[in-house]
């Protein structure tokens, strides 16, 4: 089975059987964008270890789409008191206003494929500033969403991105305001042990009482440009 056969495989099987996918700094979408045709797979676990304990599992595939677009597919997987199963489709596009800054916008549609509910849904646009002496990427936006509805709750979120030794270690946190499900203040580490992997650590603290400390851990994978694939097949071909 040759590789542009095995990546197709693999984008059907997450599309189709497997929240948020997108690039973000932890649960903030950020303002990084794939070129068009580049495709990341994407793992990303969020749990609980305590009496109340949970567990999310997301498989995830984003592709860069052309036009300093990015699209992403995912399916989310909640291990609670009881089983819930979300698909999670999301798009953003970026603009390049400097080099410098960005302005993005985006949304995605969380499908619940247990339940027969409204999906739940996010409208989201900010702004990205790099502050090149120190390194630090600093982002403020608002959002629009809904949990399992049209979007109809406004918010602002925020987010900090701090290189501490470039392309391996950064520190990252953001911060969604309102006390919704998954409205929280997130900090942790991206660490990048070669140039195509990198892994996100993070402790999840809810904006309300009633939602649970959390850790997320997520691993990116950069697997190539599609259409580097397809020209080896042709090549291999003749």
């Amino acid at each position: 089975m040759n590789k542009l056969v095995f990546l197709v495989l693999i984008a059907i099987y997450l599309t189709g059987l497997c929240a948020l996918s997108q690039q973000n700094i932890i649960t903030v979408p950020s303002s990084d964008v794939l070129p068009g045709g580049e495709i990341i797979l994407k793992e990303s676990n969020r749990f609980t270890p305590w009496h109340d304990s949970f567990i999310s599992l997301t498989p995830s595939i984003i592709v860069g789409t052309g036009k300093d677009t990015e699209t992403s597919f995912g399916v989310g997987t909640s291990l609670d008191d009881r089983t819930s199963v979300k698909l999670d489709i999301a798009t953003k596009k970026v603009f390049k206003i400097k080099k410098a800054t960005r302005f993005t916008i985006g949304g995605r549609i969380s499908p619940n494929l247990t339940d027969g509910n409204t999906p739940s849904s996010m409208i989201y646009s900010h702004g990205s500033y790099l502050i090149k002496k120190t390194r630090t990427t600093i982002t403020a936006g608002m959002y629009v969403m809904g949990d399992e509805s049209m979007p109809n709750m406004t918010g602002a979120l925020l987010g900090i991105d701090q290189t501490i030794i470039p392309n391996k270690l950064r520190l990252v946190a953001d911060w969604m305001s309102r006390s919704d499900n998954g409205s929280a203040l997130s900090a942790g580490f991206k660490i990048r042990p070669n140039p195509k992997t990198s892994i996100t650590t993070a402790i999840m603290i809810p904006n309300s009482n009633d939602d649970r400390l959390a850790f997320t851990i997520s691993v990116s994978q950069y697997v190539g440009n599609i259409f580097d694939f397809i020209k080896k097949d042709k090549e291999e071909q003749l």
